[in-house]
């Protein structure tokens, strides 16, 4: 498939238009930035997230009762009951979300202190349980050890492929359990309110150190694209500058819409922008290669921003049909892929846009702007000779 077939659409006379509009973007990002600051995921500011799934309506009044300090928000759909709870960092360190989960059994499901949680306990403590009462007859050999492991193993299998356990029957309907089993459990066992999807503590110093590993990742990576750029190509230094400067870009836009539109911080975030660095560069370098092709073809002197309009326009159905591919897989995780990835795909999305952008216009704009001040820098006598032997060569060229 190809589309815009012998394209001449004039990229660098627009090139003014769009920096103005790249501009405008980051502006409004810094602006976000300075009056309400990054908004970090946990893997970056310290703290805790916890991710409970309740077997009736979500407590949420309850739940901020107990926790006041918590960002306490609904997680997926209403139907699934789900909550995430976001805990500011901790001076110290330790299992903070640990410690939060204990206390939020302990205030939820008081009668897990004298009765086994089947929601929120473990298979290790279930077989244990099970040992201690053996309902089979098993005794206390190896044989009857894993017996109840196994049994257990199942039981809690059937919970997280439901989720969370609503009422008995699905607990005495597990393959396995016997009669003397499902006593034991109805006697000794509750269904708890929730059950541990997950929990994750991050300490201060790991998320201060997590910071500057991030950034290092970004600015290195960032320097050896731009580095190879200079070597592999002719005219390498403009073309890695505008390579880099094309990364700066599109990092740049990314993490403005992340400020605006209030999207964490975090890892993955870390993951999409090294991703943006290698898909910007990667339509640079084909864009680069037509460039070199022309080159060789030309015959007659061409500026560098009319080898760089052709180069876009010969290689324009390419760049639009991979961009439209990316784009519309990442469109499908946004809607489909739930919460967990939802920033991630956001990121990936804005950089899809600002590669496609960035290649079409900002690298016109700094290659260009770098030929002018090459030619503003050196002798106008020597600029009018070198263009008079220039058309000399394109002549005989012509003639024979």
């Amino acid at each position: 498939m190809q589309i815009f077939v012998n394209s001449t659409y004039d990229f660098a006379k627009w090139r003014i238009r769009a920096l103005i509009l790249s501009l405008v973007v980051i502006a409004a990002g810094i602006f976000t930035y300075i009056t309400k600051g990054l908004p970090l995921g946990i893997d970056f500011a310290g703290g805790a997230n916890i991710i409970l799934k309740f077997r009736e309506q979500l407590p949420l009044q309850q739940l901020r009762s107990i926790l006041p300090d918590a960002t306490i928000q609904q997680y997926g759909p209403a139907a699934e009951n789900s909550v995430l709870i976001r805990l500011p960092q901790k001076g110290v360190e330790g299992d903070y979300a640990g410690q939060v989960v204990d206390e939020l059994t302990r205030r939820l499901n008081p009668e897990s202190a004298s009765k086994h949680d089947l929601n929120y306990l473990g298979s290790d403590r279930l077989a244990s349980l099970m040992m201690q009462a053996d309902p089979d007859s098993r005794g206390s050999n190896p044989a009857a050890v894993q017996h109840y492991d196994q049994l257990a193993d199942r039981i809690i299998a059937k919970r997280s492929d439901i989720g969370i356990f609503t009422n008995m029957n699905q607990v005495t309907a597990v393959p396995g359990v016997t009669t003397g089993v499902a006593k034991v459990i109805n006697e000794r066992a509750f269904l708890g309110r929730f059950n541990l999807l997950n929990q994750e503590t991050v300490g201060p110093q790991v998320g201060s150190e997590l910071q500057r590993k991030a950034m290092w990742a970004i600015v290195l990576s960032s320097l050896a694209m731009a580095i190879y750029i200079a070597v592999r190509f002719e005219q390498g230094l403009v073309f890695g500058v505008a390579g880099l400067a094309c990364i700066v870009h599109d990092v740049l836009i990314a993490l403005s819409f992340l400020v605006m539109m209030r999207l964490e911080f975090s890892l993955n975030v870390v993951a999409a922008l090294l991703t943006i660095v290698g898909y910007s560069i990667n339509d640079n370098v084909v864009m680069y290669d037509r460039v070199r092709e022309n080159r060789r073809k030309s015959k007659t002197q061409r500026s560098v921003g009319e080898h760089l309009n052709k180069a876009i326009n010969d290689t324009l159905s390419r760049t639009v049909l991979t961009a439209g591919s990316v784009f519309l897989v990442l469109l499908a995780l946004l809607i489909f892929g739930g919460e967990v990835i939802r920033d991630f795909a956001w990121i990936l999305l804005i950089g899809v846009v600002s590669g496609t952008f960035s290649t079409l216009f900002v690298v016109p704009a700094v290659s260009i702007a770098w030929e002018n001040w090459q030619n503003r820098n050196r002798p106008a006598a020597k600029v009018r000779v070198e263009s008079v032997r220039n058309d000399v060569t394109a002549r005989t060229r012509k003639a024979s």
